[in-house]
């Protein structure tokens, strides 16, 4: 069985388990919190990042590379569109929400709203926050919002590319954001289709105790 090392709430962890489950594929859950460096870890990861796969005995780091592998070794079920100009754009917009979304939604309103106070002690910084919602995503969701259609997958079904535009503002979601469905309507309904499709549901719903106890956290704080 394969093992994919990582934590649930991970945007790229969650990302590449919608692959393995998209793709009907058995797979262990390793929990695994990033920047983890033990030296058993680190035989699996150099850099300690997640998520890593093992796949029997082949080891793959970073989940772009995971969902390639998957593609090519597991094709019977696709997670990207069969025309070639699709599967480019649709890498495209997967690596653009990957390296654009990540630090506003996850970095800067997630990790600073829930988990920083949770690990570190430190109150949330609100102006990190605030930055990211008016000065950051703005532009990134005008761009995404142009690449959307008016409704539905981008491709017609679930796919990679999906989740990935998703996967990010799905963990603001957490800290109470909410995409502005006046401003990019496009976008506001994309996100939540993708939510709400059963494969992402499965996996939302393995996140909801470490959710519910940083939320837990955060409300003694304020308290």
């Amino acid at each position: 069985m394969m093992k994919l090392y990582g934590i649930p709430i991970s945007p790229f962890v969650r990302k590449t388990r919608v692959a393995l489950e998209l793709k009907g594929l058995v797979y262990e859950m390793i929990n695994i919190y990033p920047g983890t460096k033990t030296p058993e870890y680190l035989a699996i990861s150099p850099l300690g990042k997640i998520p890593a796969l093992e796949d029997g005995n082949t080891i793959i780091c970073d989940s772009n590379v995971i969902i390639e592998y998957l593609e090519e070794k597991y094709p019977s079920i696709a997670v990207r569109p069969s025309n070639l100009a699709d599967r480019a754009k649709s890498r495209w917009l997967e690596e653009y929400a990957g390296s654009m979304l990540f630090g506003p939604c996850a970095g800067n309103i997630f990790m600073e709203c829930l988990t920083k106070p949770f690990k570190t002690n430190k109150v949330t910084d609100d102006e990190v926050v605030k930055h990211s919602i008016d000065s950051l995503l703005p532009p990134l969701f005008n761009y995404i919002e142009s690449q959307l259609p008016k409704e539905g997958f981008i491709f017609g079904e679930m796919g990679i590319v999906d989740i990935s535009v998703a996967t990010a503002i799905i963990n603001a979601t957490y800290a109470d954001f909410e995409v502005d469905n006046i401003r990019w309507p496009k976008l506001a309904n994309h996100l939540n289709i993708v939510k709400n499709h059963p494969v992402v549901a499965k996996c939302m719903h393995t996140e909801e105790p470490m959710i519910a106890a940083l939320i837990k956290d955060r409300s003694e704080r304020l308290d």
